[in-house]
């Protein structure tokens, strides 16, 4: 298997690092209990705490954060004294958690080195396992394979003495039938009047990725690790993207440096750019993905325990 991140996932984290001019430092869903009028702060902050509550991370716990982002969930963690390693595809995000004190370094999880096995009592996965496939090795058959090996990683990261050996994912799935990947693959432009086809191909131009189905995870990760809980986040996801758009579109509106640092971004970046700011403040396809009775997504988190 590929061990180098896709550049569009790159490209995606680098450019994000301007989100925080609009108030925003995760890229996950927060957990609203219900509550719509929960703020964004604290509800990203149940989020961290239900994940890290799920691992039973307390002082001295020793965690796995993949994909790490801007080291919110970290710094949640080390709250707890618990001892939290972060790594993500983005040098940015790695300057920037190391200059809070995190221990935060530059890896896809794929190029984890063999002096990290038994390493961790924890793992969590929040959100970054939906850019581990893309559509080009779905087509090819073989994203199944690809979670199995994710699986295989945690499973040797995992120290057989804790008594833990839990690993915290949240994912986006595609809800009933997978949108063909050909679909993602094609220019939105030309899928108008297919309206999956056109939000989805957005979406993948600008954040990369292919999303899993319900039960696939569980399927790859047979004799490794059984599901032991799954919690529906679907509208708390939806919460939190209206969040960002409109965050995004004030601060647009009213913080000059933010629009200066995206016109710089456009000059650098101009495709990702333009794809993942389409997605947010004109066709809104990322929220598009959670709206309605029947989204075409749903958002799970899940717990498993190492076999």
């Amino acid at each position: 298997m590929e061990k180098i991140a896709p550049k569009k996932v790159v490209d995606l984290y680098s450019n994000l690092s301007i989100s925080t001019l609009a108030g925003i430092f995760d890229y996950t869903e927060g957990i609203y209990n219900g509550d719509s009028l929960t703020s964004y702060q604290v509800a990203q902050k149940n989020q961290h705490n239900y994940l890290l509550n799920e691992l039973g991370a307390k002082k001295r716990f020793r965690l796995l954060d993949v994909g790490c982002g801007l080291g919110t969930l970290l710094e949640t963690a080390k709250e707890r004294d618990v001892i939290g390693t972060g790594i993500t595809i983005s040098e940015d995000q790695v300057q920037k958690c190391q200059a809070k004190g995190l221990d935060v370094q530059l890896f896809n999880y794929k190029s984890l080195p063999y002096s990290w096995n038994g390493k961790f009592d924890g793992i969590i996965a929040n959100g970054s396992l939906e850019h581990f496939c893309q559509p080009e090795q779905a087509l090819a058959g073989i994203q199944d394979n690809i979670y199995k090996e994710m699986f295989q990683i945690f499973h040797r990261l995992l120290s057989p003495n804790s008594q833990s050996k839990k690993v915290a994912t949240t994912a986006i799935h595609f809800a009933g039938q997978q949108l063909h990947p050909k679909r993602l693959l094609r220019n939105p432009f030309l899928q108008l009047l297919h309206n999956k086809g056109f939000h989805f191909s957005i979406i993948h131009k600008g954040y990369g990725g292919y999303y899993p189905n319900k039960g696939q995870l569980e399927r790859s990760a047979s004799n490794l690790f059984t599901l032991t809980k799954e919690v529906d986040g679907t509208e708390d996801y939806r919460l939190t993207s209206e969040y960002w758009c409109k965050a995004i579109k004030s601060a647009l509106w009213h913080k000059k440096e933010l629009r200066r640092q995206l016109f710089c971004l456009f000059f650098k970046k101009p495709i990702p750019t333009f794809w993942i700011t389409l997605s947010m403040t004109g066709t809104e396809a990322w929220p598009w993905q959670f709206r309605g009775k029947n989204p075409p997504t749903r958002l799970y988190r899940q717990t498993w325990q190492m076999i």
